[in-house]
């Protein structure tokens, strides 16, 4: 359940940056120095819940005989690491760079909302 929790928590907040980031596309003048926090933070939120979701459903699906948790490492190797890279590869390009971290961070936490799932459906 905790899993699920962190998972769609980390989902939620990656949904609101987006919000918040078409907002502010729209915006101009000193009335969008208010964003500028929750832009830096917002991110950084993401990716911590991304860790802990993925970090999470690893511990928990090591005692599958599945292939459960090499599938979860790779996803959170992906969504923790990958964003970084991003940044270093694509630094001239911002909109390439939010678009490829904004699919490498869904990674882990759709991984872990999918084992959980399956966990669940095994036990019933």
């Amino acid at each position: 359940m905790a899993i699920r929790v962190v998972a769609v928590a980390t989902l939620v907040l990656l949904l609101v940056y987006h919000v918040l980031r078409l907002a502010a596309s729209g915006c101009s003048g000193s009335r969008c120095d208010s964003y500028i926090a929750l832009s830096v933070l917002l991110p950084v939120l993401v990716w911590i819940g991304a860790l802990v979701s993925g970090v999470s459903a690893t511990v928990s699906a090591r005692s599958d005989r599945g292939a459960w948790p090499l599938v979860l490492l790779l996803c959170t190797a992906a969504s923790v690491i990958g964003p970084i890279a991003a940044l270093v590869l694509l630094r001239d390009s911002p909109d390439a760079f939010v678009v490829s971290s904004t699919v490498l961070l869904v990674l882990a936490p759709a991984g872990a909302l999918f084992y959980s799932s399956s966990v669940s459906r095994a036990s019933k």
